[in-house]
């Protein structure tokens, strides 16, 4: 784990699946509260795990042990989730943006005798503080080196708004950071699967393979990861490498302010994805 701020972590095990994702949905203070006074998810969980207070810290590693006896989840179709890992914000002031991110809950499966597929995450939540609900879902970074991803492909997430909550919300890239380096460039950007000259800046939808450029993007209708159909896209970076095009007669009649502020038109259209 790592943040920029002060938090708590509180682990959860055997908890009740429709118990927890009606908590989810309470207004951020009443979670804060129920948090600070104990009572989150009471009676829904079968053993309390860890309870830490940590300061802005860089990677830290947390190891979680169950010293009780087994849980007991039942069999398939099980009504609890194994693990349940809640990091929230540990602000003592009430001045928090409505936007910001407040907490960040990871629902956590543990390989067993029953369901035998590897331990894993396999779902997490953002909690903002105007009470915003938002899960994170993969997007696919395309590399020459998989460093242990299958079909070369690095994720990243999306914060994508849970359906029923009460407004939307803009997307919110999580990046990680890879040791793998192929196609990339002297600054350290990776580089368009396509042209392998431009930093890749667009994820695909609805595959959300990242893996091409601006300029790649105008010269295609499926996807070169996938080969699945292009419907949207939306960027995740800025494209401010891309050359300025502009004809020779409208800088004749223009003068050179006027061809400036066109062209970042143009780039600020490109990065929201607008169609020009």
């Amino acid at each position: 784990m790592s943040s920029q701020v002060k938090y708590r972590v509180y682990a959860y095990w055997g908890v009740n699946i429709r118990e927890l994702h009606i908590f989810l949905w309470r207004p951020w203070s009443d979670m804060r509260d129920a948090c600070l006074r104990g009572d989150f998810l009471k009676g829904y969980y079968q053993y309390l795990g860890i309870q830490l207070e940590r300061t802005a810290h860089s990677d830290l590693t947390v190891t979680l042990k169950l010293e009780a006896p087994a849980l007991d989840l039942g069999t398939p179709p099980r009504l609890c989730y194994p693990l349940i890992v809640f990091l929230i914000r540990n602000d003592t002031e009430d001045n928090i943006h409505p936007d910001e991110t407040v907490a960040l809950i990871n629902v956590v499966h543990i390989k067993d005798t029953v369901c035998t597929l590897p331990t894993s995450i396999l779902a997490q939540y953002l909690k903002q503080a105007n009470g915003q609900l938002s899960c994170l879902k993969q997007l696919y970074l395309a590399t020459g080196n998989p460093g242990g991803y299958e079909e070369g492909q690095i994720p990243l997430a999306v914060a994508e708004p849970v359906e029923g909550g009460p407004g939307p919300m803009g997307h919110t890239l999580v990046c990680p950071t890879s040791d793998d380096s192929t196609l990339w460039n002297s600054s350290g950007e990776q580089l368009c699967v396509v042209c392998q000259y431009f930093p890749l800046s667009r994820a695909l939808l609805p595959c959300r393979h990242t893996c091409i450029c601006a300029s790649c993007f105008d010269k295609l209708d499926r996807c070169p990861m996938c080969r699945g159909p292009i419907k949207s896209y939306f960027c995740i970076r800025g494209e401010e490498y891309m050359p300025i095009q502009s004809n020779s007669k409208a800088q004749s009649s223009h003068g050179p302010i006027y061809n400036w502020l066109h062209s970042w038109d143009d780039r600020l259209t490109d990065f929201l994805g607008f169609q020009r």
